[in-house]
């Protein structure tokens, strides 16, 4: 153990551990006529959860569970070859025997967590052996024409965080959503509705080879409400608001909780007036919140550095370097080291990747031009030809967007994707409608669309799929580009194909909006932070969202039932006369 390893492990009994089992892994994992590891890594999750949930004045669940998981990545081969290719892609580590083995301690006791250790190695050992005679013989059988080198050369990272245990006001927050939750027994028209508070804080430790000592904390909360109403076509159509904060201080207080809850309840009874439009076509208005999820979706997926040398992926932006794909004026990257944006908290910082790679700021998009990629330790094809002018090629660097969500090998993923504009290119709210208006008419249509919100998206970057991507639409409007009146309308999805729609942005400005949430994709689910300005798209397309029908149910809640008989009951006059109002 070297002298700075002996000084942290001194004032870390788990590093001293996971160094001490590290050490004697590398040493001894040897089988006669085999490649042996070259790089081992691991890593420690203690991880507590917490869900509180309240509905009509009652506590539904208090949940506080804490648990810790195990990560071990075991290379064999060398930095040029080993047992892991298209792009870390090719396996489902959570379907192999090792991950029935994740599970450490309760206690965290130092000589339990290395027999933890233990068995988890050799089993991984195992497993890189047969994935390595599987790399061979697709080398063999198949033209593998962007394969690469398996691995870049880092630094060693020393990052030791204190950690945060102080205790989180659980029964005053299940409290406040209680009682809360009782103004929802004077809305009996509101289906399914729940208040919740969810928090997570990690405590992560991770020792590898080339001498890296990571200690880290961090924690994520979210109050959010939600809730359904039937319409009278027989759809249930939802309304929500989530607050995101990372420390204590950020959330809300009962009187902020309450404004949300209100929004919600004004939203949900004007989407029951709402009607839907079937589908549209034609130029549309993104908020910022809107643009964020588009780009997230569209963009953001597809500069996964991994994603570029996978046999199975279409590589959609892989030999799109230095060309324009987005207008001038226009910059993207992905900033991880940020905690915040014009005052709003970003869901997706952190300091140290969970390949022990510090955070970096990757450069994306330039004035409209593609200039780089997320990257984790994986290299990218298009990197391993020599320098313009006969100069040598640059040592493959990660820029600190490996991540995983603990089971699955770490991929490079978007941490907090950031888009803005220069300010001789932004144009404010009038003008982008204005511009809206101009741009309706002169395609002969009656109407533009006016995107505010994005509850979800998704995409996929897979050759065997449609390259197309998708957001579940929370909040759209219809403008009459004639008189001007805005309509509310409702069971719609924005769909597209990725090259097609950023080509569409004509215009853009006004204030940055930001989002925040977990995003799924192969190496598990990753908080993530997004910030945008508001876009002009000179066509969209919405589809229709699912419109599976059902009847009211046949009595109303039970603290609503005044005794006339179910349907034709308090409960169905009161919708009554909100429609006809």
């Amino acid at each position: 153990m070297h002298g700075a390893e002996q000084s942290a492990a001194a004032t870390d009994p788990l590093l001293a551990a996971m160094t001490a089992e590290l050490r004697r892994s590398q040493q001894g994992l040897r089988v006669p006529g085999n490649p042996r590891p070259y790089y081992l890594r691991y890593a420690l999750r203690r991880e507590r959860e917490l869900l509180i949930e309240a509905a009509h004045g009652s506590l539904l669940r208090r949940r506080d569970k804490l648990r810790g998981r195990l990560e071990v990545e075991v290379r064999v081969g060398s930095h040029e070859f080993d047992n892991v290719f298209d792009g870390g892609l090719d396996g489902d580590q959570s379907e192999r025997e090792s991950a029935d083995w994740l599970l450490a301690p309760d206690d965290l006791e130092p000589m339990a967590l290395r027999c933890a250790l233990w068995k988890l190695t050799q089993m991984k050992f195992d497993e890189a052996l047969e994935d390595y005679y599987d790399h061979r013989k697709a080398m063999v059988a198949e033209y593998l024409r962007d394969e690469v080198a398996s691995f870049t050369r880092e630094q060693a990272t020393r990052h030791l965080e204190a950690l945060d245990d102080s205790p989180l006001p659980i029964e005053r927050w299940s409290q406040e959503l209680v009682e809360l939750s009782r103004r929802l027994l004077d809305h009996p028209e509101i289906h399914d509705p729940t208040l919740s508070i969810r928090g997570e804080r990690i405590h992560r430790w991770l020792v590898d080879t080339e001498g890296s000592l990571v200690r880290t904390s961090d924690l994520w909360l979210e109050f959010e409400v939600r809730g359904f109403v039937l319409t009278d076509d027989g759809v249930y159509v939802e309304a929500a608001r989530a607050w995101p904060a990372r420390t204590l201080d950020e959330m809300l207080d009962a009187a902020a909780m309450a404004r949300l809850f209100d929004e919600v309840v004004a939203e949900l009874h004007e989407l029951r007036e709402a009607d839907s439009p079937g589908s549209f076509i034609g130029p549309a208005l993104l908020s910022g919140q809107a643009a964020s999820t588009m780009f997230h979706e569209a963009l953001g997926h597809r500069v996964e550095g991994n994603r570029l040398g996978a046999r199975g992926e279409t590589r959609t932006f892989a030999r799109m370097l230095g060309e324009r794909i987005l207008p001038p004026g226009l910059h993207v990257f992905d900033d991880p080291t940020l905690t915040e944006h014009r005052g709003h908290s970003l869901w997706g910082s952190y300091r140290i990747d969970d390949e022990g790679v510090p955070a970096q700021r990757a450069e994306l998009v330039r004035d409209g031009l593609l200039v780089g990629f997320l990257r984790n330790r994986t290299p990218l094809p298009d990197q391993s030809s020599p320098g313009r002018g006969g100069e040598p090629p640059k040592p493959e660097r990660s820029n600190g967007h490996g991540r995983s969500a603990g089971v699955e090998r770490p991929m490079a993923r978007m941490g907090n994707l950031i888009v803005e504009s220069e300010a001789s290119h932004d144009q404010d709210q009038a003008a982008l409608e204005r511009e809206l208006i101009e741009l309706a008419r002169a395609s002969g249509r009656r109407h533009a669309a006016l995107i505010h919100r994005v509850r979800a998206g998704e995409t996929a970057t897979d050759s065997y799929d449609f390259q197309v991507f998708k957001g579940e639409l929370a909040h759209v409007e219809l403008l009459d580009v004639e008189t001007g009146a805005r309509r509310r309308v409702r069971d719609l999805e924005l769909i597209g194909t990725p090259l097609s729609a950023l080509q569409r942005i004509v215009s853009f400005g006004g204030e940055p909006g930001v989002d925040h949430g977990h995003c799924y994709a192969e190496s598990g689910s990753v908080p993530v932070g997004g910030a945008a300005p508001a876009i002009v798209l000179s066509e969209v397309e919405l589809q229709q969202a699912s419109r599976t029908g059902f009847h009211e149910p046949l009595l109303p809640p039970p603290f609503a039932d005044d005794g006339s008989g179910g349907r034709t009951g308090r409960l169905r006059e009161r919708g009554r006369r909100r429609r006809r109002r």
